[in-house]
């Protein structure tokens, strides 16, 4: 596979005809020796690959279908534990680079379906399931179990992307020139951590509202919790937050010069939910009691302990009500989303020592116990600003994020300390540069441009040293069908 040869061998005498024909065929026997089937694959010991040793459990080819080209499936895992799945194109299809794709909450299943696009134009595409099975919002797996918290911390993506090298190595004969990755939430936390821990595994990384461990649960925390009454009851109704997120658009949609149902940056937006608050004549649906106001006003606002001091950057931003819905103020009989994922994490994930399934989110004290999740904060947190050595192998790092989505401001934050560390704007943008979203909600939906073409957005800066100004989203319906497309401008613009 892909064997190249000398264009042209100069022939002189019969003795030298006989030395560049032997010359031809050592390279033909060596090549063909190093060269590796599909079907071969699962047979090739990859056990000594320094510090990923991985077992190939299956290499099958699969049949074009559904407008996806041909590819061979490799299943295995790297040891003892962290699964994988590479997608090899058929020789003649492959661009000579790979492809990795991250995942989502928990992650625990393999997300490669979600490289399609990648494939299409020619990359080996691999994902893994980052050290653990089971649902993407089940953290039980990390009980006591902080081998597999290691994995799913920063080894599994590290390992993975060496595995899968050195399959396609053995498999081409030759290492992927180039090498890009991309992911959104937890995938953008595996992003940074490659970024700043393992720079020299990825040439460019694309991170989208990458997940701050420690801050996300604390934002879980503090917004679940703010609407719960002292009866135990919901505070905020769907009807309620309609009403906010109506007054919010009514006062801040038009600042940005465009009455579009977007806000363009929440940051500007200095709205009230007080000024909704009811008299003594109205109806609790159109307006708002004194606990909904401050029930309310807290989803705003950062967490704080009993001193006032904040333990995260901010909370919610006006504009982005909608996503109270389900995950903060319940439709139906479920309970709210950001409520499970809190406690999950402070039973399994949040502590040195886990708590286990009895724990339950009254017994968190922000006063003490905020300052116990630091050690595992530090073991998985992406946010590391010193990217030195990535800069300096010449790596591009884009990094985007939502305006409507909850944490948006974790990665405003991290993003300018990154700028600080890095020497300011002007040198940080020579290698990397974050993109916030109008009215895009958590990796996409919101009414606001929500589909990007990054795979060629970071070709073009690692391939063509073209760093992108602006990026062009698109807004697309519930069939996938694009309305209008906006330019994003690199922040801050």
């Amino acid at each position: 596979m892909h064997r190249s040869l000398p264009q042209r061998i100069s022939v002189e005498t019969p003795r030298q005809c006989i030395w560049a024909t032997g010359v031809i065929l050592l390279l033909l026997s060596t090549r063909t020796a190093a060269a590796v089937s599909c079907e071969q694959l699962s047979e090739h010991d990859f056990t000594t690959i320094p510090d990923a040793p991985t077992v190939v459990e299956s290499a099958t080819p699969v049949d074009a279908k559904d407008l996806l080209p041909g590819y061979c499936r490799v299943r295995g895992y790297v040891k003892q534990r962290v699964q994988l799945e590479l997608r090899l194109p058929e020789e003649a299809n492959w661009n000579g680079k790979l492809f990795m794709q991250g995942c989502r909450a928990y992650c625990g299943e393999i997300h490669i379906g979600k490289a399609n696009d990648a494939l299409l134009k020619g990359y080996a595409t691999v994902a893994t399931d980052m050290g653990h099975t089971g649902h993407i919002l089940d953290a039980k797996w990390a009980y006591n179990n902080r081998a597999g918290e290691i994995d799913y911390a920063f080894r599994a993506t590290h390992v993975v992307a060496v595995a899968a090298k050195a399959i396609i190595s053995a498999w081409a004969d030759t290492a992927p020139k180039r090498a890009f990755f991309r992911g959104c939430s937890t995938g953008g936390r595996q992003g940074l951590i490659e970024a700043a821990r393992f720079p020299h595994d990825f040439d460019g990384i694309v991170a989208g509202a990458p997940v701050a461990p420690k801050l996300g649960a604390l934002n879980f925390y503090w917004t679940s919790t703010a609407n719960i009454g002292m009866d135990g009851q919901q505070i905020l109704h769907p009807e309620h937050v309609r009403l906010i997120h109506g007054a919010a658009l009514d006062q801040c949609d038009a600042i940005d010069g465009q009455a579009d149902g977007v806000i363009d940056d929440p940051r500007n937006c200095r709205f009230e939910p007080s000024g909704l608050a009811c008299k003594d004549t109205q109806k609790s649906s159109y307006c708002l009691s004194p606990v909904q106001v401050k029930a309310a006003e807290r989803l705003y606002q950062a967490p704080v302990n009993s001193a006032g001091q904040p333990q995260a950057p901010g909370g919610h931003l006006p504009g982005g009500e909608l996503n109270w819905l389900d995950v903060i103020v319940p439709q139906g009989e479920q309970s709210a989303l950001y409520l499970h994922l809190a406690e999950e994490n402070f039973r399994y994930l949040a502590f040195a020592e886990d708590p286990g399934p009895e724990y339950t989110i009254d017994q968190f004290n922000l006063d003490t116990d905020s300052e116990r999740m630091n050690f595992m904060a530090h073991l998985s947190t992406g946010f590391l600003p010193d990217l030195r050595a990535f800069r300096d192998r010449g790596g591009k790092l884009i990094l985007y994020h939502g305006w409507q989505d909850g944490p948006a401001l974790n990665t405003v934050d991290f993003y300018d300390l990154a700028v600080q560390t890095m020497g300011g704007y002007t040198a940080t943008r020579k290698f990397f540069r974050l993109f916030m979203v109008p009215g895009m909600n958590h990796c996409g939906g919101g009414p606001g441009p929500n589909t990007f073409d990054f795979i060629a957005a970071i070709e073009a800066w690692v391939e063509g040293d073209s760093p992108p100004n602006e990026l062009l989203g698109t807004h697309g319906d519930e069939s996938g069908t694009a309305s209008y497309s906006r330019a994003v401008k690199a922040y801050p613009d």
